[in-house]
Parts: structure tokens; C-alpha cells; sequence
């Protein structure tokens, strides 16, 4: 049985490793901010000097919020899934027939052991919604990280070329197909907007890349293969999380149908 112990367990994990994650962050900021010659300017692209706000800082702390969105869908994971399983293995149809077919099991115990089950599964099927909130949480979280880590690499490096702009009105005299375009020509709203695109082609199985169909001006350039593997692995996650949810929402109508059936 899984109760109402692990979900809040599971919560107080969440908070103590949102906590310690973003005191390491912290810690590694301070030293960097207060330096004449930031450590981070090693690993991060941007610029970093001290006590001023600098594209690489903005990097930094895009980083540290696609952490904590990972960190809030690792947590939902580890509720959500634990409590999915126990949900598929709830047949109580089954159970009565078995308890039916049983004998000497007297009808007041078999009525017990279905009642028990079914508490059971009711716990289960609560530890499933606090999970699943906290991926839907962990979604938006991600959606988010997602878009600032874009943005503010794109602002870091200026020169760079992370995207392809589409010609998508023929009457401005545009050229058809796509060219590259450079960082510093991509504006915030078009981030949005590329951010918007790709949850649309995730959530809608592609469909909007078989009908040529665009909310933004705005497309990944494959030639940067970093930011390729990234958007590939956003687009994967967030595939990911919205089965699981799909999956969730659906499990409880099921069995609540052959509780029914069992009940009766």
C-alpha cells in the first residue's frame, strides 16, 4: 500500500532538495560575483565582471532554474510512478472473482478484503494526483527554464547563429525555405514564441511540421548541434510528461468502472 506517509515524505524531500541545490548555486555564485576574474567565465559563454549585471550571470542563473525544474520532475516522478504501478496491479474484478471461486471465504470476509483493496487503491490513486500536480508543476517549471536557458544563451553569445529564420509570408518578398540567422537579431518575443512552437509540435505529434504550420518566424539551426541535442531533449522530456499525465488522468476511470463491477 502506498499512503498519505510517502506523499509527505516525498514532499519534505522536494523542499530539502530544492534547498540544497539552490545553496550550492548560491555558493558557487558569490565567489564569482565578488571576483575580479570570475571562475565561471571558464565554463559559462557571456560576460562576467564583478558586482554588474552581465549575460553571463543571466546564463548562470537560466541554468539554476532549469535545475529546479528538474528537480521538481524528478520528484513527481518518484511519486507518480510508484503509485501508477500499484494502480495498474488493482484489479478488483479479478480479485472477486478469485475470492468468489475461493472456498470457505464466508461473503462478510470477502466483502472485507474488497473494501480493504479498495482503500488501497483509493490511497493509491491519491499519492497518483499529488504526483501527477507535481509534474504538471515540473512541466511549467520546465517550460520556463526552457525558454530563459534560450534566451539567455542567445544574448551571451550575440555572433552565434542558434536558429533559422522560416519565410512564412511570400508577399514580403521573402525567399522560401530558411537561412540562419544571427543572435543578436532574435528579439524576446521571438524566444516566446519558439518555446510556444515546440510544445505545440510536441503536444500535437508533430502535426504542425507536416503542414508547414508556425507560431513564431523562428526554427533551431541543426548546424548548432548543442542547441540541437537541447531542444531534442526538451522535446523528449516534455513527450514524456505528458503521457504520464494522460495515462494518470485516464487509470482512475478505469478502475473506478471495475470497482463498480465489483462492487455489484
Amino acid at each position: 500500500m502506498v499512503g498519505g506517509k510517502t506523499v509527505r515524505f516525498s514532499g519534505i524531500r522536494l523542499l530539502l532538495v530544492f534547498v540544497a541545490t539552490n545553496t550550492i548555486m548560491i555558493l558557487m555564485l558569490v565567489p564569482s560575483m565578488t571576483s575580479q576574474h570570475s571562475w565561471l567565465a571558464y565554463f559559462l559563454p557571456g560576460q562576467f565582471q564583478a558586482g554588474g549585471n552581465y549575460s553571463g550571470y543571466w546564463v548562470f542563473f537560466a541554468l539554476v532554474l532549469l535545475v529546479d525544474a528538474i528537480t521538481v520532475i524528478a520528484v513527481g516522478l518518484t511519486v507518480l510512478l510508484p503509485a501508477l504501478g500499484e494502480v495498474l496491479r488493482g484489479d478488483l474484478e479479478t480479485l472477486q472473482h478469485r475470492l468468489t471461486d475461493a472456498t470457505g471465504i464466508s461473503p462478510e470476509i470477502r466483502a472485507r478484503l474488497i473494501a480493504q483493496s479498495q482503500q488501497e487503491l483509493d490511497a493509491d490513486h491519491y499519492q497518483m494526483f499529488i504526483g501527477r500536480s507535481i509534474l504538471i508543476a515540473g512541466a511549467i517549471f520546465l517550460v520556463f527554464a526552457f525558454t530563459s536557458v534560450t534566451l539567455s544563451f542567445s544574448r551571451a553569445l550575440p555572433q552565434g547563429s542558434m536558429f533559422v529564420s522560416e519565410c512564412l509570408d511570400l508577399k514580403t518578398g521573402c525567399t522560401p525555405g530558411s537561412r540562419e540567422a544571427v543572435n543578436a537579431m532574435v528579439k524576446v518575443g521571438d524566444v516566446q514564441r519558439f518555446a510556444l512552437d515546440q510544445i505545440a509540435r510536441v503536444a500535437l505529434l508533430g502535426a504542425p511540421d507536416i503542414y508547414g504550420l508556425h507560431i513564431g518566424a523562428y526554427s533551431n539551426n541543426p548546424a548548432n548541434a548543442l542547441f540541437s541535442h537541447f531542444l531534442f531533449a526538451f522535446r523528449l522530456a516534455f513527450a514524456v510528461i505528458l503521457v504520464l499525465i494522460v495515462v494518470s488522468l485516464r487509470l482512475p476511470h478505469l478502475n473506478r468502472a471495475e470497482g463498480d463491477k465489483a462492487a455489484a
